[in-house]
């Protein structure tokens, strides 16, 4: 496959396609309201039986900040520096359960949005799994799942499941929402408090789909632990994998690292070492942890997470997000705080010229330089840094429909703003009002 975009571009065509697929399912079934946990157990039913839920998200969105800058709420999503947008938050799903037995049930999601030029077109393909429960406490499930790693993976695409216009970008952005693979989970009583745990097994896709062909995360293995009494909802997770790109374009660069790692000279040989690590991801181990809670009474709301990602040398990350909401009817205001740090710092350009020039000659050190400035772009050009404050109103105008009005401020320190299309090493800050219609049918 040429790895240039395409006018024709594949995620243009996997959302023209799962325009299709809705709007046919739409004329030919019957609708649902119900939109629930991914693995949430089917109804019992006397025989087999289909049933047919959606969801959807009408916004657009104003973007003040630096020139160029392109704003995204997903690594996935194409961006532009456009003042108003409509295709940062819009998507339109469609989900049909058959549930074959009471035991026995396949399921399948399909979701059209903005993305990548990189995109494959199945990856509008969201969920496509076979889910089998031989009683109430067990659930096993195989094909694509979601990644039940955060505390919004049943429904962060579902607008209308969370209060805020969108899910924290500092924190869910980069994170992978498919599993092809699959999970067994367990859930039991203790006293009023229900527990819940899941083990996960399987591959992922990841990177920003924009501007390469994504990477894989492979060999994943993972645990998630849950416990929700009245109000309250808290639950732990840790995953672990393997990160795996295509470098045969970097392969040269790697290579001249390699080279000037042996020279003489221990400050240039060290950093060539450390920018020839840092590029050679290939099979590189990551690590994932998460803690989460939720609290909702019938005046409050509030979701409390953090996420760790260690993928060192190529990048550590800590994020973390507080959305606390208070209800008066049908409105419910609300105030989000989300911050994203990076364990490793922004590179400057290492000055190497003048000393390589006397050991390898004038025009091979100009090259080293330059190689040296390059690999520094592209190092911070993937490092994520950033905090946002937001404060919003959700108003439920119909019981399954709610429009949202928000406004974020962000925050990008220097060398931090690989979440965005178009952006440079400098410091910048960005305002952003958003008005959401979400529903489901």
């Amino acid at each position: 496959m040429d790895d240039s975009p395409r006018s024709s571009r594949p995620g243009r065509r996997a959302a023209s396609w799962a325009v299709g697929l809705l709007l046919g399912a739409l004329a030919a079934a019957s609708v649902s309201a119900d939109v629930g946990p991914a693995d949430a157990p089917p109804e019992p039913v006397a025989g087999p039986s289909l049933r047919l839920s959606g969801f959807g998200t009408l916004g657009v969105a104003g973007l003040s900040g630096p020139e160029g800058w392109g704003y995204r709420r997903e690594l996935t999503q194409p961006g532009h520096a456009s003042t108003w947008r409509t295709d940062v938050d819009s998507r339109l799903g469609v989900q049909l359960n058959y549930a074959a037995s009471p035991a026995l049930e396949l399921v399948g999601q399909v979701i059209a949005k903005k993305r990548g030029a990189y995109a494959a077109d199945t990856d509008a393909l969201e969920w496509a799994y076979a889910s089998y429960r031989p009683d109430a406490d067990w659930t096993l499930r195989l094909g694509r799942v979601n990644v039940d790693a955060f505390l919004m993976a049943d429904y962060r695409n579902v607008g209308f499941g969370f209060l805020t216009a969108r899910p924290p970008v500092e924190l869910y952005a980069r994170q992978p929402t498919t599993l092809d693979g699959g999970d067994v989970a367990r859930s039991w009583w203790v006293g009023d408090a229900q527990w819940r745990v899941k083990v996960m097994a399987g591959t992922t896709r990841i990177g920003d789909t924009n501007f390469s062909k994504p990477g894989r995360l492979t060999g994943v293995r993972g645990v998630m632990v849950s416990r929700e009494e009245g109000p309250w909802f808290l639950r732990a997770s840790a995953a672990r994998g393997r990160v795996n790109f295509d470098l045969s374009g970097l392969q040269p660069a790697i290579q001249t690292f390699g080279q000037l790692a042996q020279l003489p000279l221990p400050d240039i040989a060290a950093q060539a070492q450390a920018f020839r690590d840092r590029l050679s991801t290939n099979n590189m181990p990551a690590t994932f942890t998460e803690l989460g809670a939720r609290y909702e009474s019938a005046d409050w709301q509030a979701n409390l997470e953090f996420v760790r990602v260690d993928a060192s040398p190529l990048t550590i990350e800590n994020a973390a997000y507080l959305t606390l909401g208070r209800r008066f009817g049908a409105w419910t205001p609300y105030v989000s705080f989300s911050r994203v740090r990076n364990g490793l710092d922004a590179l400057n350009p290492p000055a190497w010229q003048a000393s390589l020039t006397p050991v390898l000659g004038p025009s091979t050190a100009a090259q080293a330089q330059q190689l040296a400035d390059a690999a520094t772009g592209l190092l911070n050009g993937g490092r994520i840094e950033q905090s946002s404050n937001a404060v919003g109103v959700r108003w439920d105008v119909h019981p399954q429909a709610a429009v949202k009005l928000q406004w974020d401020q962000v925050r990008v320190p220097f060398g931090g703003g690989s979440l965005w299309t178009g952006a440079d090493s400098r410091a910048a800050r960005a305002r952003l009002t958003s008005l959401v219609l979400d529903f489901i049918f």
